[in-house]
């Protein structure tokens, strides 16, 4: 009877402590209620889910140019290795860097490996193609977000790309020993020479390369290299890089680089030549300018190098002065870079854009002048509305179209054109407006329209040659193959392997074949960037228009991009 009644009592207490504790919780939450009121909640983060494929994993966003997720979705995985075993080692142009970046570092499910295929071998080949072009850090960087082993020999042929780039082979080496299958792949076999032959092993080095000898799988690059870096010779003549294993044999020869040496060098030598330290700055300079042109360096890295060359605020002040014989001449496009940056003062806005004007008139080439479209490319729009000289206004029309702003052009282009219209304006400018207008109609049509009729102007189609390879019966046979993957990526709707096969075609395939250049065309629109294949066709005129000599006149014996509007009076 004690014990039921104080059971009770404890009971009893326990109901009043929970009422309370309930009140307590309720007035809580009357409190937190009402600062709710005041006080929005924190947003949810934001949690994307990481993809632990190589092939699968991306970098870009949405707004930064990527593709759907669904971008291989029904691709065919031995159809897709194909096809980035054909991608460019150096983009012809910026928009086939642009399509390769935006393709490649796109997030996406990746299909089933094909038969036979090791698991890894799709995200190698990827990462691979993007080190050799030149996007050697996003490779890497791909390569640490995925769970791909680094010791797997695809894997691992990206990582020690990129370790040959940035000058370091004891890396690249330890790669090597470290290979857990394909060792006999010819990636691998080429680099042992280079290992054995650091490591004192000139024996070991000589049988490797009477090795890729026998396999055919040694190039004019290789036979001069290797041989004298297997053989301890010095080189009669100096052979230019092709790849991140010939930039390392240079080194390892001590043999400089030169412009001259980089005609042939893959995106990713250029990219490394140009941030090297070891370079003189011409070299570094006419490296980051090919780069740019390839797509594969930023404006901002490109300024970087630009700023890092050192001259006196004298040589600096007197930048205009370098402007006689300037044609070729890296150091002038730096000289005249740096006195730019120093005028930001509003005082300086007249003399600022004149020294603008002045550096990109001196180009000579398409590259030179993509660099310097792509440096000044802040500075031209902050100068919109600025009261300048047709000149000036023709010279930034220019640079406009060359980082694919066609908008952006065609105010510059009324900016010539002014108030009074063609009557008011010089004959010379009326024919550079008229050449512009016609040069703008390749990369954006409704604005070139929209000129050529404020303007009093008749707008013609122009014509495009985009160079290129002659046709051989080895360049159909794998065309046909590439075509083949385009056709398939169209009816199955398979965005990134329509992407991939643009890519491939307009690498390998003659550049004046229509037909090629309709199926690069239609390829594009089916990944999304149809806009990409009106600046190709523009770049391609822009190479001519800056091309000289007979070498560049085409079938008509014109030099160059010639006009082809006429005004109306």
């Amino acid at each position: 009877m004690r014990n039921r009644k104080t059971s009770a009592r404890r009971s009893s207490a326990f109901v009043r402590r929970a009422r309370a504790v309930c009140g307590f919780t309720a007035g809580v939450g009357v409190i937190f209620s009402a600062a709710s009121a005041q006080i929005a909640a924190p947003a949810p983060i934001e949690r994307e889910a990481l993809a632990r494929d190589a092939f699968a994993t991306g970098l870009l966003r949405p707004g930064q140019g990527a593709l759907e997720p669904t971008l291989w979705r029904g691709g065919d995985a031995a159809t897709l290795s194909q096809l980035l075993a054909a991608a460019p080692a150096r983009p012809a142009t910026p928009s086939l860097g642009e399509v390769m970046r935006r393709v490649l570092l796109s997030a996406g499910t990746a299909p089933e490996p094909a038969l036979g295929a090791a698991p890894t071998e799709l995200g190698g080949r990827k990462l691979i193609a993007l080190a050799r072009a030149g996007f050697s850090e996003e490779a890497r960087t791909i390569a640490s977000l995925s769970s791909a082993p680094q010791n797997d020999s695809w894997i691992a042929e990206a990582l020690a790309t990129a370790d040959l780039l940035d000058g370091d082979i004891q890396r690249a080496c330890g790669r090597s020993a470290g290979l857990q299958d394909g060792r006999d792949r010819t990636f691998w076999v080429r680099l042992r020479v280079l290992c054995y032959a650091r490591a004192g092993e000139r024996d070991a080095a000589d049988l490797t390369l009477g090795l890729l000898r026998d396999r055919g799988a040694m190039g004019e690059e290789d036979r001069v290299l290797l041989g004298a870096i297997a053989t301890g010779a010095s080189l009669k003549k100096p052979v230019g890089p092709r790849d991140a294993l010939h930039l390392a044999a240079l080194r390892q020869l001590n043999i400089a680089l030169s412009p001259s040496l980089m005609r042939d060098a893959d995106g990713g030598v250029l990219a490394a030549a140009a941030r090297s330290g070891e370079s003189d700055m011409a070299t570094r300079i006419a490296a980051g300018t090919a780069a740019a042109a390839a797509g594969v360096m930023t404006a901002d890295d490109l300024s970087g190098i630009f700023m890092a060359a050192s001259f006196t605020p004298e040589e600096i002040s007197k930048a205009s002065e370098r402007l006689t014989g300037a044609p070729g001449d890296p150091l002038t496009d730096v000289l005249l870079y740096q006195s730019v940056q120093q005028m930001q003062a509003p005082e300086f806005l007249r003399d600022k854009a004149v020294r603008i004007a002045e550096a990109l008139s001196i180009a000579d080439s398409f590259e030179r002048a993509h660099a310097g479209a792509l440096l000044y490319e802040n500075d031209i729009k902050s100068l919109e509305g600025a009261l300048l000289g047709p000149k000036q206004a023709a010279q930034f029309a220019e640079a406009r179209m060359l980082v694919g702003d066609g908008a952006g052009a065609a105010r510059w282009l009324y900016a010539m054109v002014g108030t009074g219209g063609l009557a008011t304006m010089a004959e010379p400018d009326v024919m550079e407006l008229i050449e512009l207008t016609n040069f703008l109609a390749l990369l954006d049509p409704v604005a070139a329209a929209s000129v050529a009729e404020t303007a009093g102007i008749a707008l013609e189609a122009p014509h495009v040659s985009h160079g290129g390879a002659a046709a051989t019966p080895e360049n159909y046979e794998m065309l046909a193959t590439l075509i083949d993957a385009a056709f398939a990526a169209a009816v199955d709707g398979v965005p990134g392997q329509a992407a991939l096969s643009a890519l491939a075609i307009a690498h390998s395939a003659p550049g004046d074949d229509k037909i090629v250049q309709v199926v690069v065309g239609q390829s594009l629109r089916a990944a999304g960037m149809a806009d990409l294949k009106r600046r190709m066709d523009f770049e391609a005129a822009a190479r001519r228009r800056f091309g000289a000599g007979e070498a560049n006149a085409d079938a008509s014996g014109q030099n160059g991009f010639g006009p082809r509007l006429k005004p109306n009076q």
